[in-house]
């Protein structure tokens, strides 16, 4: 593997984990957190918003960004380098991350199913996702688009 997957590796990781905390920030002050996670019985299991874990997350982003990047570059040309880009990429991230999820997360189909969350619970969630992962496939697109250019 040559230097053009290591640059895509890197851009891909620093544009999730960019996108990643924005959304996620913007989100917990729009959707109040910590009220909704104390006042739901279904997050008595995750861990308190202080623990060095929780405050670690964005670090963690950086090995799921690497991960993801590393799945999706043998389809480069196809995704990346195709008409429709940024929606073949919002898509494919969409479906592997909530439709295909294995646990049960709100908004996903294994969380509709397994959990008794109000369909606006589930919505809110989707919404989170959705937004954090177009505004990912978008950026991510204009900046390998403008990286390939510069190389010509």
């Amino acid at each position: 593997m040559g230097k053009k997957f290591y640059y895509f590796l890197a851009r891909f990781t620093i544009v999730h984990l960019i996108t990643y905390v924005f959304i996620g920030v913007l989100f917990m002050n729009i959707q109040n957190y910590p009220n909704i996670f104390i006042g739901v019985e279904q997050f008595e299991s995750l861990r308190v918003s202080n623990s060095l874990i929780i405050r670690t997350a964005p670090l963690w982003q950086v090995l799921r960004g690497l991960f993801l990047a590393t799945i999706l570059y043998p389809f480069y040309e196809i995704i990346i380098k195709s008409k429709y880009a940024i929606l073949k990429l919002f898509f494919l991230i969409l479906g592997l991350s909530l439709i295909g999820g294995l646990f049960p997360a709100p908004g996903t189909i294994e969380g509709f199913i397994y959990r008794s969350l109000t369909l606006t619970e589930h919505l809110n969630s989707l919404a989170k996702a959705a937004v954090q992962i177009y505004v990912f496939s978008w950026f991510f697109i204009k900046w390998e688009n403008r990286t390939n250019r510069d190389y010509s």
